[in-house]
């Protein structure tokens, strides 16, 4: 037996996720490629730090796939974890996330994988394991609304033990993380306990490390699949963390093989709908060129401005779709049009100067209306009066006249 303890540290694996689409095996895909790399580690134990399951109550044909999992894993329990006096059958201690939480009076899906001998779960409670010389207390709180989670943790207080190595596990957000500001209800990294080797925690999708004081270290592993196409994801492979308790070192290792994620933020100033499609179609063709094995989740976000007498009606992004079946792509439109711009400004002006509801709806019209290539000899005053009376009948009437 080692003189140290080589532990895995891995989380969010969200299995069903996308299920009923072509993506619905992904999840599985990516964990059991994972658990190859974790084998030929020889972990003596595996910590998860939540979100198993992607959704609350699984279905069965979910509940099939997690069972055929975990059933087929070939690892050993050489520490001799035990749940309820019974030896599990694999060396893994996880929590619960905030997909799997339900209420008191009711088991989640966690507690059914523990039921089963496979794993065991953690929470508001520790459990000790032991070495040749080395003794583990490993701490876990499952996940919680933001604004109970430091109440909550606070009156359970871990105490971590001095000449032991604690770990405490965790599923919650901190202001640290997110990218708007965030009121008091949501913890920092600052509030966390105090004495633990590590503090891992699950919940945020990307891998990341930092000293939280002299020799304590708080992690995230991130997920070993994605739910949400993003570009912190994007930009950070999946994977998990390789401990080992003597030196507190943390070799993160990528897992091989999982869907490529590209992210593209698109900004344009003045464009033509041929510009914006144009230069979507550029870098699609770029990405094309790279050797895939998978088909790649392609996440394009378009900001900017449109160039006056362009509308976004008239961007059809399912072409883009269908010109490039062998990617899976998504759009998030975030371009403005120069006449809709100008007619907010203008109505905030004519807002101030105190104009009549009318004369705001009809400079505002007249804006719209010159900005169009309608005919000159158009007479769209007289058509803006017959639609301010709401005579509907009539302006079709005037229209096509």
């Amino acid at each position: 037996m080692n003189l140290f303890m080589k532990i895995i540290i891995i989380s969010d694996w969200h299995l069903g996720v996308d299920w009923g689409t072509e993506l619905e095996m992904d999840s599985f895909a990516h964990l059991l490629q994972a658990f190859s790399q974790i084998k030929e580690e020889n972990p003596d134990l595996i910590l998860v730090s939540g979100d198993i399951f992607n959704e609350t109550v699984p279905s069965q044909e979910i509940f099939f796939e997690v069972i055929n999992f975990f059933s087929n894993l070939d690892l050993d329990n050489k520490i001799g974890i035990t749940n309820n006096g019974k030896k599990l059958k694999y060396p893994i201690v996880c929590i619960e996330g905030n997909h799997e939480y339900r209420g008191k009076d009711f088991k989640s899906a966690v507690q059914l994988l523990e039921a089963m001998g496979f794993l065991k779960r953690l929470n508001l409670e520790s459990i000790s394991v032991f070495n040749e010389d080395e003794k583990i207390n490993i701490f876990g709180i499952g996940s919680f609304p933001d604004k109970y989670f430091l109440d909550i943790l606070n009156k359970w207080s871990p105490i971590p033990e001095r000449g032991a190595y604690n770990i405490l596990l965790m599923h919650q957000s901190f202001r640290e993380f997110l990218p708007f500001e965030s009121n008091d209800e949501i913890p920092s990294l600052s509030n966390l306990p105090k004495g633990f080797n590590v503090i891992v925690n699950g919940h945020l999708h990307w891998s990341y490390k930092t000293m939280l004081n002299d020799n304590e270290y708080f992690i995230m592993p991130g997920s070993t699949t994605t739910t949400q196409n993003k570009k912190i994801e994007a930009d950070n492979p999946k994977g998990f963390f390789v401990l080992n308790t003597k030196t507190n070192e943390f070799l993160f290792k990528e897992i091989n093989g999982t869907r490529p994620i590209f992210y593209l933020d698109l900004h344009f100033e003045n464009s033509s709908i041929n510009q914006v499609l144009g230069k979507i179609k550029s870098e699609l063709d770029i990405i094309k060129q790279k050797k895939l094995f998978k088909k790649p989740l392609i996440r394009i976000r378009l900001k900017g401005d449109l160039e006056k007498g362009y509308f976004l009606k008239d961007l059809n992004l399912k072409d883009i779709e269908k010109d490039y079946p062998d990617f899976y792509i998504s759009f998030s439109v975030k371009l403005n049009e120069k006449g809709l711009k100008e007619s907010i400004n203008t109505i905030q002006e004519l807002q101030k100067q105190k104009r009549s509801l009318e004369d705001i709806s009809r400079d505002v019209f007249f804006e719209q209306i010159s900005q169009t290539n309608v005919s000159k000899d158009f007479d769209y005053k007289r058509l803006f009066e017959i639609l301010y009376n709401d005579d509907l009948e009539k302006a079709k009437d005037f229209i096509f006249l």
